[in-house]
């Protein structure tokens, strides 16, 4: 039977033969073939998961919006009928110890592959070929020219295929909010949020990037999801559902036709001086509390605390007070927490009923909560601000 030759590094593992190679996208689509839904009953072939149709239009979206795309390899397979993998002879050269070897693979024409792991970037690829068929357009060019890496395991058990895929997922480790956030320079609001931590006080050494919570003991105020979350409730508030929605709010405020980059990159400066002069957080500052003291008296680390706090003081802009002002009214609020553990009331704390369990003196998880405590600090903000207005005059 004609053969299709493929360039690719062999090697072993879990005692099946394995290739690692590349294939050009708009090459690829056409040979493999569609997933079928998981079925543990069917044994003629592994089955895959439902695509999640929002995932892939992601992937899409960013195919063909980044000219510098990277895609992780996708996992095919072939069976020991449809493939041999033929090592490189090289004379003079003894490979057999080596746990690599560069070779051919050698597939039958008209062989499909079955998709183990990746069929949503496979999918994408599909999607752009499909709905991108003139010459010349530039991202079905970039594909053309690129290369997506594969990993391709000779392997006729469907069971087992499947159990690869298991094994996979198992053995990836998906990193924390914070760190994916904070290495994504993509976004502008990523970007913006950086250069404040060498010039903020508040910020400087005290943004967790590795945890999405820092722990009771830790230094650190903050994690780098919660400043990015407060900081986007102060640009442009809560009146979005979806985090991807917000995030186009949000970066839009540094990038596009309405974009004002000074304005919000001063909205950020403001806000983040001003919270680190509050006296609870002064006092961290200079070092005459430790942030395990402010973190175990006080209820303003918590995130949805700050969340209330930033969303007041997007509120208080609306009423006509800049974010300094709204913020340094705050100094006065009673942000400490309550001893009781049950039947706590707003003489215990303000948060009583909305960001704190009346009942059982726990935090209350949610937007609800948050939004109804900004609601609350938004009233203290304004009736400090019509004092101090009163006193001036």
């Amino acid at each position: 039977m004609p053969k299709i030759h493929i360039p690719a590094i062999g090697y072993r593992q879990g005692g099946r033969q394995m290739l690692v190679t590349a294939m050009s996208p708009t090459d690829l689509v056409r040979m493999v073939r569609k997933p079928e839904a998981w079925d543990p009953v069917k044994t003629s072939q592994h089955g895959n998961r439902p695509r999640d149709k929002a995932h892939l239009q992601g992937i899409v979206k960013y195919l063909e919006e980044e000219e510098h795309f990277v895609l992780g390899a996708a996992v095919l397979y072939l069976t020991e009928r449809e493939a041999e993998f033929k090592p490189m002879q090289i004379e003079g050269v003894s490979t057999d110890k080596d746990a690599a070897s560069m070779g051919t693979l050698a597939v039958d024409i008209g062989a499909l592959f079955d998709i183990g792991d990746g069929q949503h970037r496979i999918g994408a690829y599909e999607h752009i070929v499909q709905s991108r068929d003139e010459d010349g357009d530039p991202v079905i060019e970039r594909l053309r020219e690129g290369g997506q890496p594969l990993i391709i395991v000779i392997e006729d058990d469907p069971r087992r295929r499947a159990q690869d895929f298991a094994d996979l997922q198992r053995n990836v480790k998906a990193p924390t909010q914070s760190l994916g956030q904070s290495m994504d320079r993509r976004q502008p609001i990523n970007r913006e949020l950086n250069n404040l931590f060498d010039d903020v006080p508040v910020l400087v050494d005290r943004v967790e990037y590795q945890k999405d919570n820092p722990g009771k003991l830790s230094a650190k105020l903050f994690s780098f999801k919660t400043v990015r979350y407060v900081s986007g409730l102060l640009l442009v508030g809560n009146a979005y559902r979806s985090p991807s929605t917000m995030d186009r709010a949000v970066n839009g405020r540094f990038e596009g036709s309405d974009a004002e980059p000074e304005t919000a990159r001063q909205e950020l400066v403001d806000f983040w001086t001003a919270l680190g002069e509050l006296t609870l957080f002064a006092d961290v500052l200079d070092d005459s509390v430790k942030a395990y003291e402010l973190r175990q008296d006080t209820y303003l680390l918590s995130a949805g605390v700050l969340y209330a706090v930033a969303m007041a003081v997007y509120l208080s802009k609306q009423d006509g007070l800049s974010v300094t002002e709204a913020v340094r009214s705050m100094d006065s609020f009673n942000f400490s927490r309550t001893k009781k553990v049950k039947e706590i009331t707003a003489a215990d704390t303000p948060f009583a009923g909305n960001l704190i369990d009346s009942e059982t003196g726990k935090l209350v998880a949610g937007r609800t909560a948050w939004e109804t405590a900004a609601e609350i600090l938004r009233a203290h903000v304004a009736k400090e601000h019509e004092a101090n207005t009163a006193n001036a005059q």
